[in-house]
């Protein structure tokens, strides 16, 4: 089956980043398309991508988007990238709901933030089989705050968690901590930590960035600014999202820290 996607991330805020071209295909069209973006020929990839949606496939549509948006082999337009992922979407392509979706949240490419769009096209995508767009769509429902909310939002959950899918471990995880925390009950939040603790040692990111801010913060575990330092270092030499922008609070934090017991010492 044919397949090439412009892959999305979500680790570590609302906005949505977009990666590099990933490829799993036997069709031969992608496979020369594949070649041209290795070749760094992003022209080239843009004219074979064209002739493909002209044709009216979905993939080659979301992908002219994601070249479009970001001006590859083309001139970046943020509104065209938008219809292109609309088209897509239409078509029944899961990412271009998935990415329309997350544009909706965070209101970025020039639409304007609609949590009610965002979640009829995490829908879309979640039905479609796209775990990202399911995880994403039951976070928006915990934060809706309702009972209904919530219980539609662990159905949705459930079955990612138990095929050991990350994102929604991590998502039930802070749901767990939040609602020990409002219904003053320390047995989920215990259970929080754990899976966010697990999570941490598998090497999953947002789980580290998680165990770094409680760390910084001390707010439900005992604050340990060193070892908040250490999480974020590591992270901020893989140039992850926000790493760099942690580790200087907390660079911040401990410099404050060694000022105290300096004035502490000037007092008496």
């Amino acid at each position: 089956m044919k397949k090439i996607i412009l892959a999305s991330i979500i680790a570590l805020s609302s906005h949505l980043a977009m990666a590099e071209m990933a490829t799993n295909s036997v069709d031969p069209a992608f496979t020369k398309i594949e070649a041209l973006v290795k070749a760094n020929n992003m022209k080239g990839a843009y004219q074979e991508l064209e002739k493909l949606a002209k044709a009216g496939n979905p993939q080659a549509i979301y992908n002219l988007g994601y070249l479009t948006q970001t001006g590859q082999g083309t001139a970046k337009d943020e509104k065209k990238a938008i219809k292109l992922y609309e088209e897509s979407a239409s078509k029944g392509y899961p990412v271009a709901n998935y990415v329309l979706g997350k544009n909706y949240i965070g209101g970025t490419l020039g639409l304007k933030q609609d949590t009610k769009k965002a979640k009829q096209y995490l829908e879309k995508a979640s039905a479609q089989g796209f775990a990202d767009a399911t995880v994403d769509l039951a976070v928006l429902l915990f934060a809706e705050g309702t009972p209904a909310s919530d219980k539609l939002a662990l159905q949705k959950l459930n079955p990612l968690i138990k095929k050991d899918n990350y994102q929604a471990i991590h998502a039930k995880a802070l749901y767990d901590i939040s609602q020990g925390f409002k219904n003053k009950n320390e047995a989920p939040i215990k259970q929080g930590l754990k899976s966010i603790q697990d999570l941490a040692q598998k090497g999953y990111i947002p789980a580290l960035m998680a165990v770094g801010n409680m760390f910084a913060n001390g707010n439900i575990v005992p604050q340990n600014l060193p070892e908040a330092k250490k999480i974020f270092s590591t992270l901020a030499k893989e140039n992850i999202p926000q790493a760099k922008e942690s580790l200087a609070v907390v660079d911040k934090m401990i410099a404050e820290q060694a000022k105290t017991p300096a004035k502490a010492a000037k007092k008496s």
